[in-house]
């Protein structure tokens, strides 16, 4: 699933889901669809629920510091689980905020209320790294590994940790994985 209103009204065209789709065939899945979902939270919370019905559901974008930045916290309700603020994740967004800060003059204090919602997460998610402030993540719920991405393709592609982890978690199956749908 690629989100961002600036790709359902045309202003953008999509580079993720091309490459999403080659990197899950690598993986050995074959993708069911490539969604392009608007930043509205209904339609977030739908598509994602219905991702979630699928054995691997990957997303791109909706990670940053501002309002309408909502993945994370719609992934873990339609996943069905809590957030907590990751403490380690939170010193490295930190870190890289605070030395934006004092390389533009700014007051970090402009930057925390934005470093606190990006280093929090899904419980049971897992922080592969951080392309910019955004992290990427992992969360594993009893249907599915749901894979969460940066929008920006330069960032999204540096985060390569979600395929060692679905491939391990794929050969630790005992079923077979009959679909696999990059969303």
């Amino acid at each position: 699933m690629i989100t961002g209103s600036e790709l359902v009204r045309g202003d953008r065209t999509d580079r993720n889901g091309p490459w999403l789709a080659q990197q899950v065939l690598r993986l050995g899945f074959e993708p069911a669809r490539i969604e392009i979902v608007g930043d509205r939270p209904v339609e977030l919370e739908g598509a994602l629920r219905d991702g979630l019905q699928a054995d691997l559901c990957v997303v791109s974008g909706g990670l940053g510091p501002t309002h309408d930045d909502r993945t994370v916290e719609i992934v873990a309700r339609a996943a069905g689980v809590g957030l907590h603020l990751e403490d380690e994740l939170h010193r490295e967004i930190g870190d890289v905020s605070r030395a934006f800060a004092e390389r533009t003059g700014r007051p970090y204090a402009d930057f925390e209320p934005g470093v606190r919602k990006q280093a929090t997460i899904p419980d049971g998610a897992v922080n592969i790294g951080l392309a910019g402030t955004a992290p990427g993540l992992v969360l594993e719920t009893e249907r599915a590994i749901v894979v969460v991405l940066p929008g920006p393709p330069g960032e999204l592609q540096r985060l390569t940790g979600w395929r060692r982890r679905c491939a391990r978690a794929t050969s630790r199956s005992t079923s077979t994985w009959s679909s696999i749908r990059a969303r």
